[in-house]
C-alpha cells in the first residue's frame, strides 16, 4: 500500500494503523512526508491525530473486551485484578505518556481500556506523548 500517493489522508491512515495492534512503522512515513515538503506543522498535527485516534481504538478494544472470557482464558486472579484496578485508577493516566513506545505502547493502551482507566485524563496524556514523539522526530531532521 502506497500511503504517500494518498497525500495527507495516507499520512493519517498510516499513523492510525501504526497505533493499532497492527505493526506498522509510522516514523518512516512521517520522515517521508517531511521530505516531500509538507509543512512541519501539517505533518506533525496530521501524524499526531492519526496516531492518537488509533490509540483510542486500542483503548476501546480493551474497554469493550469480554472480561469474563479474558479472566478464564488467561487464568486471571480476581484479587490481582482488583489491586491493578486500584493502582491504575490512581496512576494509569500517566502511562498515556508512554503509549508511543514501539511494541509495548499499543497493547498497554488496550490494557488501560480493559482496566477502565478514566478516558479523558488518559487520552490527554496519550495525545501529549504521541505529539512529542513526532515533534522530536521532525525536529531532528
Amino acid at each position: 500500500m502506497n500511503f504517500i500517493n494518498w497525500g495527507l489522508i495516507g499520512l493519517f491512515s498510516g499513523t492510525f494503523l501504526s497505533a493499532t495492534l497492527l505493526p506498522f512503522p509510522s516514523e518512516a512515513l512521517v520522515i517521508a512526508f517531511n521530505n516531500l515538503n509538507y509543512s512541519f506543522w501539517t505533518v506533525l498535527f496530521t501524524a499526531s491525530l492519526g496516531n492518537f485516534i488509533g490509540g483510542l481504538t486500542n483503548y476501546f478494544i480493551g474497554y469493550k473486551s469480554n472480561v469474563t472470557l479474558l479472566k478464564k482464558r488467561f487464568q486471571l486472579n480476581e484479587n490481582r485484578i482488583i489491586r491493578w484496578e486500584r493502582r491504575l485508577a490512581k496512576w494509569g493516566m500517566w502511562l498515556g505518556l508512554l503509549s508511543w513506545i514501539p511494541i509495548i505502547g499499543d497493547p498497554m493502551v488496550a490494557v488501560m481500556g480493559f482496566y477502565k482507566v478514566k478516558l479523558l485524563p488518559f487520552a490527554l496524556m496519550m495525545l501529549i506523548g504521541k505529539f512529542f514523539r513526532y515533534y522530536i522526530i521532525l525536529s531532528l531532521l
